[in-house]
C-alpha cells in the first residue's frame, strides 16, 4: 500500500501519541545514530514529553523493555538490521516488530527446515530465486515479530509460531495485498499482523495485539531531521482484523 504518511520534522517537535487503528514507524540510518539505545530514547522522548535522559524503563522476563517513567499510554518495540534501525510505537496496545535485510547469500532452506512449520516449508520450496529469499523472510519476520509483541524468546517460539501467506512475495499494486493467516492457536483472535517492504531488499512486519485494522493508519518518520529518507514502503499483505480491543501480556 504506497502513500501512506511520511513526515519530515523537528528534532524538537513533540508528536502525538497514536490514536486508534494508528501506528507509528520511525525509521534510522545506523550512519547518523550513536546507537539503537540513544535513537530509541530521543524517538520516545517526543512522546513523552521529557528529555532523553530522563526516560527509564522496566524490562519483561525475556528482555522486552517497557515505559516505566513518565507514565503514558505507548509501546513499542526496536528493530535493527544491515545499516536501518525502527522503532514501531502504540498507543498502549503490544507491539512487535522485526527488520530484516533480505541477505542472498543466507542458506534459507537450511534454516527453514529448522523452524518453519511444513506448510511454511512448502510454501518456500515453491518459490525460486530472489522470490525464494523474499518467501524466507516474510515468514521470518512475521515469526520474530508475534514473538516479540508478546515479550517471548525467540529461541523457543519460532517452531511453534506459523503463518500461512498468499501471494504475492513481492512488491504489488498497493490496492491488493496478499493475506496473512496465523496458524497458531496462541496468535488465532488475538493479533493484526502487516508484512512492508520498507526499503529495496528488506522486509518488515508488524504485529500488535489490538482488535483493529490499522492497514491504512501507518505512519512514517525518519530520523534525525534531513537524514536519507526512502519513498514510500510497499504494504505487501496484511491480515484480518481479529478480537474486540487491545491486549496486553504474553501470546
Amino acid at each position: 500500500m504506497t502513500g501512506l504518511s511520511v513526515r519530515k520534522f523537528s528534532a524538537s517537535d513533540p508528536v502525538p501519541v497514536p490514536g486508534d487503528g494508528e501506528l507509528h514507524l520511525w525509521f534510522g540510518h545506523q550512519a547518523l545514530i550513536a546507537d539503537s539505545e540513544s535513537f530509541q530514547r530521543e524517538v520516545l522522548s517526543r512522546y513523552a514529553g521529557v528529555a532523553p535522559v530522563d526516560l527509564s524503563f522496566v524490562k519483561g522476563p525475556h528482555g522486552k523493555p517497557a515505559l516505566l517513567f513518565p507514565q503514558r499510554s505507548i509501546a513499542f518495540n526496536l528493530s535493527h538490521s544491515g545499516n536501518r534501525l525502527v522503532l514501531v510505537i502504540s498507543g498502549g496496545a503490544a507491539v512487535g516488530v522485526d527488520l530484516e535485510y533480505c541477505d542472498p547469500r543466507r542458506d534459507v532452506e537450511k534454516l527453514a527446515r529448522r523452524f518453519f512449520s511444513d506448510t511454511e516449508l512448502c510454501q518456500l520450496r515453491a518459490c525460486t530465486g530472489t522470490g525464494k529469499i523474499h518467501r524466507f523472510y516474510d515468514y521470518w519476520t512475521l515469526k520474530e515479530a508475534a514473538i516479540k509483541a508478546g515479550g517471548g524468546s525467540l529461541g523457543r517460539e519460532l517452531e511453534a509460531t506459523t503463518f500461512a501467506l498468499t501471494e504475492p512475495a513481492g512488491p504489488v499494486d498497493g490496492s491488493k495485498p496478499g493475506s496473512i493467516t496465523p496458524l497458531s492457536p496462541m496468535l488465532k483472535g488475538r493479533a493484526w499482523f502487516g508484512l512492508l517492504q520498507p526499503f529495496v531488499g528488506y522486509r518488515l512486519a508488524i504485529c500488535c495485539l489490538a482488535g483493529e485494522d490499522f492497514s491504512r493508519g501507518i505512519r512514517q518518520f525518519f530520523w534525525p531531521h534531513g537524514g536519507p529518507e526512502a519513498p514510500p514502503f510497499e504494504l505487501l499483505a496484511r491480515s484480518g482484523v481479529y478480537g474486540t480491543g487491545p491486549a496486553e501480556g504474553g501470546l
